[in-house]
């Protein structure tokens, strides 16, 4: 029995370096990611010079226009991606696609063409390339000298060594270039696009992108704002556990308060480096005698504050606590901030970010049985500092 116990508790323990492991690997999987689509980033206004088109082009929400077209080959017959296109319009052109999301993006990646698209409204928002399988309406790809984009376009609204921007504003159905404090000032707008291309050292194309302002206004908010349609808790929703009807024990209580109900603990149960007193299938980690962390295995009067028991389905999570931070095969993560009086868990890449790191007060994370993603076996909450904790690093003092 004894061995039995040791086994189990290194297990638990194993489970969660496994599952640091797959953060690390999710994590070099997005930095690949940001890699392909830099192409998309913004840079600060710079010198310009003015260019315009003389014909309408938009029609039925669709822009036509060369400079903000992408062109691709379908069978041998040239076809083409315009901003203002459903996303039916593009999936019966380029098939079913494979969603892809980083830190700046969120959209669909076509392998057909291997083009990156990003919707708004169900409506095309964001184009871009990096192979010469596609290409400026027929002009410019990839490996095109970039003296033939200056010589064809004129000066860019903002330049550097390795980028071009053509920054266009469609007034009375013309596109116009826009150029100085114009630029900055049209920020999130819907009617300005940005035609970019990215410049290799030696000179050449490796990297052309259409982009709306509001597309990329976006993506920045997905990032700097709590989503509004993210599931908000009460913290005393979060924060807690209950077992056997009022034996209730909450993070930021005391160790006196907690064994007034429980008991002494019976044993201890090391998760990562961190050592836990546990009181029969709930262990709890003190730090300075007050509670930071609760890990609770299936029994079937334990539950959460919002009255979920273990071992529990991976659906039934997501029906009580929403969308998560995090969804791996090996479980579910939920990183809350507070927003108002509230809490509400955040995007993964909010939290990945580490401006917002301190906003991260609380995280619940279920896991989920090693032969049955579908099902989870038990669960961890714990406050912002216990990362720390079971690592056995201090601090940082700037944190």
């Amino acid at each position: 029995m004894e061995w039995e116990k040791e086994r189990e508790r290194f297990m638990k323990m194993n489970s969660k370096f496994a599952w640091c492991r797959r953060w690390v690997s999710h994590t070099a999987v997005i930095l690949a990611l940001v890699l392909i689509l830099s192409l998309m980033a913004v840079s600060g206004p710079l010198s310009v010079n003015a260019a315009a088109s003389s014909t309408s082009i938009v029609s039925g929400g669709v822009i036509q226009h060369p400079y903000l077209t992408i062109q691709f080959q379908k069978q041998g017959v040239p076809a083409s991606i315009r901003p203002g296109m459903s996303k039916q319009q593009v999936d019966k052109l380029l098939g079913t696609p494979a969603v892809v999301e980083s830190d700046s993006f969120r959209g669909y990646f076509y392998s057909m063409a291997s083009l990156m698209i990003g919707y708004l409204d169900g409506r095309v928002a964001s184009i871009a390339t990096s192979t010469t399988e596609a290409s400026l309406n027929g002009l410019f790809k990839r490996g095109t000298p970039g003296t033939k984009v200056l010589a064809k376009l004129g000066q860019p609204s903002q330049k550097n060594d390795l980028r071009y921007e053509y920054v266009f504003q469609i007034t009375n159905g013309k596109l116009k270039q826009i150029y100085g404090q114009a630029v900055p000032l049209s920020k999130g707008r819907s009617d300005v696009y940005t035609l970019r291309f990215t410049v290799k050292s030696n000179g050449n194309i490796i990297g052309i992108s259409v982009q709306q302002s509001a597309f990329t206004q976006a993506m920045e908010d997905r990032i700097n704002k709590p989503d509004p349609n993210r599931s908000a808790f009460a913290v005393e929703d979060i924060i807690g556990i209950s077992s056997g009807g009022d034996k209730r024990i909450s993070l930021g209580m005391n160790r006196e308060t907690v064994e007034e109900k429980y008991g002494k603990p019976d044993g201890q149960l090391s998760y990562g480096m961190a050592v836990m007193d546990t009181y029969g299938t709930i262990s709890v980690f003190y730090r300075d005698e007050i509670v930071a962390a609760i890990l609770v295995d299936p029994k079937a009067d334990t539950q959460t504050n919002k009255g979920l028991r273990m071992p529990a389905s991976r659906n039934e999570v997501l029906r009580m606590y929403g969308e998560p931070t995090s969804s791996e095969s090996s479980g579910l993560e939920y990183h809350f901030e507070q927003v108002g009086a509230q809490l509400q868990s955040m995007n993964f890449y909010r939290w990945a970010d580490s401006k917002y790191h301190r906003n991260n007060l609380y995280s619940l994370s279920f896991v989920a049985y090693e032969d049955d993603s579908n099902r989870i076996e038990y669960f961890i909450l714990n406050d912002f500092d216990f990362i720390y904790d079971e690592m056995n690093i201090p601090k940082p003092a700037t944190v």
